[in-house]
C-alpha cells in the first residue's frame, strides 16, 4: 500500500476494502475470525456469537437517501456499521446510518455502529455526534493491538501471503498516522494561516536582530582593525573574524554576536579559535592547551572544523570587545609565526 502511494478518500476506500476482505471469517486469508473477534473484544461484546460461514461483510451499503455505510458486517443475531475515517472529519450522516441499519436489520438482536478512525477523535462535537447516535469509537492503534495480541491462535494454520499483507497494512497505517505524528500535521493543517503570519512575523524580528547585529559587527571591525594594523573581515556582515598561515595550516580567530534574550536581543560576544580542516589543527594544538588551558575545544562541530572556545563577553562594551579580539589577535600572531 505505502508503494502504492495512495492518498485521501482513494486511500480511506482501499483501507475499507481490505478490511472488508479480512472481517470476512471465511476468506482466503485463512485467519478465520481474528479481525471480527478482535473488533467484538474492543466492543466489549463477548456474547456476540456467529457462525462463520453466514457472515457477510459489505462496503458501500447503500442506504435509501442514497448514503453510504463505509463496512457493515451481518452476522446470525448481530450486525456492526462501521464508518471508517482514516484522517479527515467526522462530517458523515450518521443519522441516515442509522436508520438503515434499523429498518434493513430488524430481525438483528443486536444494531452497534462504530466510528473506526486512524487520527484520535477529541473535538467535543465530534463525539458529541458519535454519542448523539449510538456510535463507539475505536481507533486504528487500539485494533491493531488486539489484533497483535490475539494473532497467536490464527497464524499457524493461515495463509502465509495474506499474512504478509495484513502487516503491510498494519505497518502502512501505523507509519502514517502514528508515527509521523499526524496530529502535529493535522494541526498545521488547520491552522495554517495563522502559523504563516507568525513565521512571517518571527523572520522580520530575526532580521531586526541580525541588522542590529552587523551594524555593531561593522563598528568593531574598524575598532580591531585599528588596534591591529590588520584587515579583519565580516563574513555575511555578522561574522567578524581573521586567519593566519593561509598556505600552510590556516587557522584564524572568529566572533559574532548570539544567544539572543528578550533583556538583551543584541546577544553576547563570543570569540572562536578555529580552523576550516581539522587536520590544520593539530600543528597548534599543544601550544593552544597551554595557552589556554581552561577553554573547551569542540572537534566535533560540523564541516571537519575544530573551534576552541574562548571566555564570552557580556554586555555591548565596543572599547572592551575590540581590546579582547586584539589581545587574541597577538597570542595568535605570534604562534603562527613560530608555528607553521
Amino acid at each position: 500500500m505505502d508503494i502504492c502511494q495512495m492518498t485521501g478518500d482513494r486511500f480511506e476506500e482501499r483501507c475499507s476494502q481490505v478490511l472488508r476482505f479480512y472481517l470476512n471469517p471465511m476468506g482466503q486469508h485463512k485467519l478465520y475470525g481474528l479481525f471480527l473477534n478482535s473488533l467484538l473484544e474492543l466492543l466489549d461484546l463477548p456474547e456476540c456469537r456467529y457462525n462463520l460461514q453466514t457472515v457477510r461483510v459489505i462496503t458501500e451499503d447503500t442506504t435509501d437517501d442514497n448514503k453510504r455505510i463505509d463496512i457493515t458486517v451481518v452476522a446470525d443475531d448481530f450486525v456492526i456499521a462501521i464508518e471508517n475515517k482514516i484522517g479527515a472529519e467526522l462530517y458523515n450522516p450518521l443519522d441516515s446510518y442509522v436508520k438503515h441499519i434499523q429498518s434493513h436489520y430488524k430481525e438483528k438482536e443486536r444494531k452497534v455502529f462504530v466510528v473506526l478512525s486512524a487520527r484520535k477523535i477529541t473535538d467535543c462535537r465530534e463525539v458529541k455526534k458519535m454519542q448523539v447516535h449510538g456510535y463507539k469509537y475505536i481507533n486504528y492503534q487500539m485494533l491493531f493491538s488486539v489484533i497483535k495480541s490475539n494473532l497467536g491462535t490464527y497464524a499457524t494454520d493461515c495463509n502465509q501471503t495474506y499474512l504478509t499483507f495484513l502487516f503491510d497494512f498494519i505497518r502502512t497505517i501505523e507509519k502514517r498516522y502514528y508515527n509521523s505524528n499526524m496530529e502535529i500535521k493535522r494541526f498545521f493543517f488547520n491552522n495554517r494561516n495563522s502559523i504563516d503570519n507568525l513565521i512571517y512575523e518571527y523572520n522580520a524580528f530575526k532580521e531586526d536582530i541580525l541588522k542590529t547585529q552587523k551594524e555593531n559587527i561593522a563598528d568593531l571591525r574598524i575598532n580591531v582593525s585599528q588596534k591591529t594594523g590588520a584587515d579583519w573581515w565580516a563574513y555575511q556582515g555578522w561574522d567578524l573574524g581573521i586567519s593566519f598561515n593561509e598556505d600552510t595550516n590556516r587557522i584564524g580567530i572568529e566572533s559574532s554576536f548570539s544567544d539572543e534574550t528578550f533583556d538583551n536581543q543584541l546577544g553576547d560576544f563570543h570569540i572562536y579559535i578555529t580552523v576550516w580542516n581539522k587536520k590544520h589543527f593539530y600543528p597548534y594544538e599543544e601550544e593552544l592547551k597551554r595557552l589556554f588551558p581552561d577553554c573547551p575545544i569542540d572537534y566535533e562541530s560540523v564541516n571537519n572544523r575544530v573551534y576552541l572556545h574562548l571566555p564570552v563577553i557580556k554586555g555591548n562594551d565596543h572599547e572592551e570587545i575590540a581590546s579582547k579580539l586584539a589581545e587574541y589577535y597577538f597570542i595568535m600572531k605570534d604562534v603562527t609565526e613560530r608555528i607553521k
